[in-house]
């Protein structure tokens, strides 16, 4: 089920990336990453205000008292945007990323790493050569790491595309590059 403010976004042209509850002094904020539904062109400074305008006047008709308590923030992913939904892993299959969890997998919380595939329960990364399954549901965070994926030795499996059978994961030789 969509959020409310998704389908808001969706009648403005935009797509929701991430919706957070963030603090600014005193203040509590409800802070919206957003992008163009097409994905085609980069968010804009004038896009960010067409949207809180909207978001703002939505508000004050379904949620009046809201607004009372939480001030909205609207802004681009920028290029070291969350990924928050499988989607969005999908969408970007062969980037580097970091990512941290909830709980450890095998005594490890935080991983950099290369989206190697992405399933409907789990990311797989490659960090330093290794693929490691990280389960979606415990995912607390994720965001590329654009600055870094120079430095970042490339990585030694070859990413399986978003529409690639299931199958395909299955043989050692398909993972590796020549």
């Amino acid at each position: 089920m969509q959020h409310p403010i998704e389908n808001q976004l969706s009648l403005l042209g935009f797509d929701l990336v991430l919706l957070e509850k963030a603090r600014d002094g005193r203040d509590e904020l409800l802070r919206i990453y957003l992008e163009h539904c097409d994905h085609s062109k980069p968010v804009t400074l004038d896009d960010c205000a067409a949207a809180t305008e909207g978001i703002k006047a939505w508000m004050d008709v379904e949620f009046p008292s809201f607004r009372e308590m939480y001030g909205i923030e609207v802004s681009s992913p920028g290029v070291e945007r969350p990924l928050a939904t499988q989607g969005h892993f999908k969408r970007f299959i062969g980037r580097l990323c970091k990512a941290e969890t909830r709980l450890p997998i095998n005594g490890q919380r935080r991983f950099k790493g290369w989206i190697n595939r992405v399933s409907d329960a789990a990311v797989t990364l490659e960090e330093d050569g290794c693929l490691k399954e990280i389960p979606i549901d415990i995912i607390q965070k994720t965001k590329l790491a654009p600055f870094d994926e120079a430095k970042t030795p490339k990585p030694k499996y070859a990413a399986i595309a978003a529409d690639e059978p299931a199958c395909a994961e299955k043989s050692d030789a398909a993972g590796r590059e020549a």
